[in-house]
């Protein structure tokens, strides 16, 4: 664990000991201007380093629960985990299953882990490698996803956002005479919220099933690195195919991994980190939303300092009778 002044300068805190006992304090007392930067601590640990996905994510639900490590402070990292572990194997489908066994697991319930934008992205990639998911018919559709949701591959609220696609097609008895791609369809999404036809409500999670199959379907964007993903997710949101908040669930994991990925980066003081977050934001690679949450993880503000107490007034001089 590091300290940072308010300064900036990095100082190494007794660094041997509170990494080797991270079991028994992570979260320590601050006073004055100074800050904890507990996310480095525990990346630079030794009880996490070196540790299988799952095992990190094991080790820190058990400090969540002991209150020895805060959600807030480690919400970057639990999705960093969860996604690695759940791309472990190579195939799609084990990939989903290993989502249904996280999902479920008692120890790690303890911790908040985005459970539903995983499915989301892991599902898109299924379906549109593994299956004829994107010539089927309205219909077909539902009859695979309903098959995989018996099997508890699906989140619930994915499971709905696609049921309010294809269930009204099917209802409304429309005729499809072509498929429509992903990117295709964001467009026409695009066109109802612009004409005023379709509210937030039902935008966001169908536009978030859309970018998935989009996303999932483009091979450049799956093997490249984080920074080139952060360019793809912001031109879409430019473009005006997704709103901002989709953006900032697709540029989270990108956005950490392009900083925490860079050893420099987690050397460096406060103020070269926060620049370098600052720039990520006015370059347009991230949002403001998101820069704010790394602003925190990486250059924690220092805890208020105590109010002054004003002195005493100085008792008047009490004249004694003559």
């Amino acid at each position: 664990m590091w300290r940072y002044s308010c300064g900036g300068s990095l100082h190494a805190i007794g660094v041997v000991a509170i990494l080797s006992a991270l079991s028994v304090a992570l979260v320590h007392p601050v006073h004055g201007s100074e800050a904890f930067d507990v996310v480095t601590g525990v990346i630079e640990s030794t009880r996490f380093k070196g540790k299988s996905p799952l095992a990190k994510l094991i080790i820190a639900a058990d400090l969540v629960a002991s209150k020895k490590l805060r959600q807030q402070d480690m919400a970057f990292l639990f999705l960093d985990w969860a996604d690695a572990y759940l791309r472990e194997p190579t195939d799609p489908l084990e990939r989903l299953k290993r989502w249904t066994a996280l999902a479920n697991d008692d120890k790690l319930s303890k911790i908040r882990i985005a459970r539903d934008f995983l499915n989301r992205m892991l599902l898109a990639e299924y379906l549109v490698a593994k299956t004829d998911y994107l010539q089927a018919d309205p219909h077909s559709k539902l009859v695979l996803l309903a098959q995989l949701e018996k099997q508890k591959l699906v989140d619930w609220s994915v499971a709905l956002a696609y049921a309010r696609i294809y269930a009204g097609v099917v209802i409304s008895g429309a005729k499809v005479n072509r498929q429509t791609m992903p990117q295709g369809a964001l467009k026409v999404l695009k066109n109802l919220k612009d004409q005023g036809l379709v509210g937030w409500h039902y935008r966001v999670p169908t536009e978030a099933v859309l970018a998935s199959e989009l996303l999932a379907l483009d091979k450049q964007y799956q093997s490249a690195r984080p920074v080139s993903r952060l360019k793809k997710i912001s031109k879409m949101e430019t473009e005006g195919l997704i709103s901002a908040l989709t953006r900032k669930e697709l540029e989270k994991l990108p956005a950490w991994r392009t900083l925490a990925g860079d050893p420099e980066f987690l050397k460096a003081d406060a103020v070269v980190r926060r620049r370098r977050i600052m720039k990520l934001k006015r370059d347009g690679l991230i949002s403001k939303t998101t820069s704010s949450d790394l602003l925190e993880v990486f250059c924690p503000a220092p805890p208020p300092s105590a109010p002054e107490q004003p002195p005493s007034a100085l008792p008047e001089a009490i004249s004694t009778p003559k």
